[in-house]
């Protein structure tokens, strides 16, 4: 064999190997996921034991934190008031379902609340973490109208 034959059979080999072992050279690296994400940590929920009642417990939240600034019936995407906040986050808002009883942590609520996506409430201090993680049950329980 020739050497003109040899190297360039060699050099295709290498490049095979490179790319099986890194995703090649030109290929971009995808975001391992963890608990670091869009530059954000995020505690892990906890997951709370007792049923949470949405009307009594979650709707007094978001009255205080999303009516007053913005998701009332003037905001182009989610109306949180009380009357219509539970259709609006699983049916009826622009963008439903917010909340993924599935994979809680996967809801764009949740990804909202600990600051994924843009931090809610805008312009204000997160939620007290338990109240995120009452949010996060809530969701996790089904994100039952109760």
């Amino acid at each position: 064999m020739k050497i003109n034959t040899i190297i360039p059979i060699l050099m295709c080999t290498w490049m095979a190997q490179a790319c099986a072992w890194d995703e090649g050279p030109f290929v971009p690296k995808k975001a391992k996921p963890g608990p670091d994400t869009n530059g954000v940590n995020i505690p892990e929920p906890t997951l709370l034991a007792d049923t949470v009642a949405f009307r009594a417990q979650i709707v007094p939240i978001f009255t205080a934190n999303c009516v007053q600034g913005c998701h009332n019936p003037h905001h182009e995407f989610l109306d949180l008031r009380p009357p219509v906040a539970h259709e609006q986050l699983l049916t009826e808002g622009a963008k439903a379902p917010y909340v993924n009883p599935t994979l809680p942590k996967e809801s764009i609520l949740y990804k909202h609340m600990v600051g994924i996506y843009t931090p809610m409430p805008k312009d204000l201090e997160k939620l007290p973490q338990a109240q995120i993680d009452l949010i996060y049950t809530w969701i996790a329980q089904g994100a039952l109208d109760n």
